[in-house]
């Protein structure tokens, strides 16, 4: 394909040409951090993305996942409908676009990481992701979103001042990336309209800086953006009905309005106080599919709306009026850029309230409140051009320290050991603890599900609210573990389930913790499982073994491309060709009803407490030890579910240690002879049969653990699990595409017979 300039793929993706700044970062080799300081309306999204695109498009090096991380829900929907867009019009048909938010995870980027991606979600579902901590994902597949997150990555982190402690964590992470090794680079790049660098110069990371020259503002367009008038007004107010009384005589019926409020409780007395102008209410405590509801319209939307800071983060409103809290400088920055966003032939208003007695600056503190109004007594115009040359105040990062120790600590499974001392905990690390919640399910059955919902059914609640509502109303809440519901404390996290006759909720308004308001009975969807599918056949053992091993030669290329040794790439391969060895155990093929040959996948698996834990990759790991696998082949076929990693130790903490019964394999059982074939030439090799046997002590398996850690770094060892892991996925599908297939056809013969 004969390559295009920069700026003709900009203008086939975008339409308008590139501004200056924009094409400058386009040169972005991502050796050092790509540190962005642009006003709203300046085009930080397009720049950001459609050099990576540029890449793709014409085979030029680039790692292979975007990254797109953003402080709030609100701005992912808008982020991920425009990208979905861009990569539409660069007609790259092989890039898939992934959301993951809070009410929407997109699942599939983790089944294949050779091919390209790009993931746009929230600081918490990614970063949590990032540090092996995945919020409402399995312990069993932490791994695989790990690996997809920290290898192989362009990382942009947009609207860092909105961002918290998340902005300080990923320049920590990034340095650890750096310093323990991954597969593929790992770049980042840093946008905000207040750029504050403080994070990367106190880590003494280094970083390229762009922003907007001269040659910018000669655009007649961005100049008519950022130089736009938008008066400010003081608003002198004693409490929230003169709030309520001051939109009312402000708003015009025809226009948008937007009242920024900075906390659920105001939002919503504000709109009870206003609701004959029938107001769209938007906060963060309402259930995924009501919350769904009131946004599908919110850019068409013209009308009052009273909403928190969830759409102040680069939400595309262009509103009339702004009424809007003290806040911190940063977020009332972002505030301004909600009005006068695009039609420059109306008028606009900026209204802040200033209270004058009794008014709580929660979640805020006072200093960063009293700071913005000593500003704002000062400023008589809001525009874009104007705000950029007030000195920004630093940013209050408080959160803890990422060590090399923590990162290592993160890779682990240790909450399943009896020292919890050892547990690292993501939330810390992801959203500042003011901001804490836990996400809280109601049901209409009386009955909690057999697994974990789809987030789109769950609602955002704060932590210690909702402790205090289920103690002061006697609710029996239960709490989402590994595979089944627990009775324990919620803690920051968590999934909690609730009956349906606890109330605290409302369709109207959202979460409220008063037990009158009852929800309304609606199905539950599921998040998918991914161990073994529902197959309507059975799938030979020895065929899918083979199957395996092709589907990771598959990824050669690619891996040869991201550094990894010819050995270790073959050792991979004899990884993939035992990964299911274990299966063979006539445990497991009783549990699937084999009918005489030993099968990997069953139409009629019994109930899996038959298998009494037995957990078949450890036992291939077992069995390749005693074919002289060294120990890492050994550790990623154990690994290659998720559920046997860094311990050998029971999955729960009450049971017991058996050194004869090491994770439900018996030692001193044995494993048949298998013959691996492919349908084309035949046996491709015999495995024999295995008495099995640990080669050590218990103890010594996580020794080894650390030693492969030591040597690899957390990063690359959890890729090459996530590759056994693919390699798995892929041979799966191929058979269940081909079974499909082969039905139509029959089907079809049918048909015409």
């Amino acid at each position: 394909m004969k390559c295009v300039s920069y700026q003709d793929f900009f203008s086939q993706v975008m339409e308008p040409k590139p501004y200056p700044w924009q094409e400058k970062l386009s040169n972005w080799n991502g050796e050092a951090i790509a540190a962005v300081a642009a006003p709203t309306g300046a085009g930080k999204e397009s720049g950001a993305v459609v050099p990576w695109l540029y890449a793709h498009s014409y085979g030029k090096p680039v790692p292979t996942r975007l990254i797109y991380a953003l402080p709030t829900r609100s701005l992912v929907d808008q982020v991920y409908t425009n990208i979905q867009q861009v990569v539409k019009n660069s007609r790259l048909r092989d890039i898939k676009v992934y959301c993951l938010k809070g009410g929407q995870i997109e699942h599939g980027f983790e089944q294949d990481l050779t091919q390209p991606a790009i993931l746009i979600g929230t600081q918490d579902q990614l970063l949590s992701r990032a540090l092996n901590r995945g919020f409402g994902v399995s312990w069993g597949q932490r791994p695989l979103h790990c690996a997809a997150l920290t290898n192989d990555c362009r990382w942009i982190l947009d609207e860092i001042q909105l961002t918290g402690v998340a902005y300080s964590t990923l320049v920590q992470l990034y340095k650890h990336w750096r310093t323990l090794g991954t597969y593929g680079p790992m770049q980042l790049c840093l946008m905000s309209a207040t750029f504050d660098d403080a994070p990367l110069r106190r880590e003494g990371l280094t970083f390229d800086r762009f922003e907007l020259s001269a040659a910018d503002f000669d655009s007649e367009t961005l100049s008519a953006k950022v130089k736009r008038p938008k008066p400010v007004f003081r608003a002198s107010v004693g409490n929230i009905e003169d709030v309520a009384s001051l939109v009312r005589a402000k708003h015009v019926p025809g226009t948008l309005s937007l009242v920024v409020v900075n906390t659920v409780a105001r939002a919503r007395e504000i709109g009870e106080r206003l609701k004959d102008l029938a107001p769209l209410v938007i906060h963060s405590r309402f259930l995924g599919i009501d919350r769904e509801a009131r946004q599908k319209g919110l850019y068409s939307y013209r009308g009052l709306i009273i909403s928190t800071q969830v759409v102040e983060a680069g939400v595309d409103l262009d509103a009339n009026l702004l009424i809007t809290e003290l806040c911190p400088w940063s977020s009332f920055v972002q505030r301004c850029g909600r009005c006068g966003r695009n039609d420059y032939t109306k008028a606009v208003e900026i209204h802040w309230l200033d209270y004058r007695e009794g008014w709580q600056p929660a979640p805020y503190s006072k200093e960063e409140c009293q700071d913005a109004r000593d500003r704002l007594l000062k400023l008589n115009d809001a525009n874009l051009d104007a705000l950029s040359k007030i000195r920004r105040p630093d940013l209050k990062l408080d959160g803890p320290p990422l060590l090399k120790s923590d990162a290592e600590t993160f890779f682990c499974t240790h909450h399943k050991k009896r020292d919890a001392g050892l547990t690292a905990r993501a939330p810390e690390y992801v959203r500042d603890v003011k901001s804490f919640t836990v996400s809280v399910l109601c049901l209409w059955s009386a009955e909690p599900p057999k697994r974990l919902p789809h987030q789109r059914y769950v609602c955002p609640v704060p932590t210690e609210e909702l402790k205090q509502f289920c103690q002061s109303h006697n609710v029996n809440h239960l709490v989402w573990g590994e595979d089944e519901w627990a009775i324990k404390t919620p803690e920051n996290g968590d999934v909690v389930w609730l009956p349906l006759t606890a109330g605290g909720y409302s369709h109207d308004v959202g979460w409220t913790g008063d037990p009158a308001h009852k929800l309304k009975p609606y199905a539950i969807k599921f998040e998918p499982q991914y161990n073994d599918p529902n197959y309507k056949f059975d799938l030979p053992l020895g065929l899918h073994l083979k199957d395996a091993e092709e589907a990771l030669q598959q990824f050669i290329p690619h891996l040869q491309r991201l550094g990894l040794s010819e050995a270790l790439i073959q050792e991979l391969c004899r990884c993939a060709r035992w990964h299911d060895w274990g299966k063979a155990h006539d445990l497991w093929q009783a549990y699937a009803r084999t009918k005489g040959e030993l099968i990997a996948k069953s139409e009629r698996y019994g109930h899996w407490r038959e298998l009494n834990g037995y957990r078949h990759e450890l036992a291939g790991a077992f069995a390749a030890a005693s074919q002289g696998a060294p120990f890492l082949a050994q550790y990623l076929i154990a690994a290659h579910h998720g559920k046997v990693r860094d311990s050998l130790l029971p999955p729960h903490p009450s049971e017991q240690l058996d050194p004869q019964v090491l994770r439900g394999v018996e030692l001193g059982t044995s494993l048949p002879p298998v013959e691996v074939f492919d349908e084309g030439n035949g046996v491709v090799e015999s495995l024999p049969a295995v008495t099995l046997a640990f080669p050590d002590k218990v103890q010594r398996w996580s020794k080894q653990v650390k030693e492969l850690l030591r040597e690899y770094g957390p990063y690359r060892l959890i890729y090459l699990e996530a590759l056994i892991r693919n390699a798995d996925v892929q041979a799966s599908k191929l058979r269940d595409e081909t079974y499909l297939s082969e039905q139509e056809i029959d089907d079809s013969n049918r048909d015409n017979g």
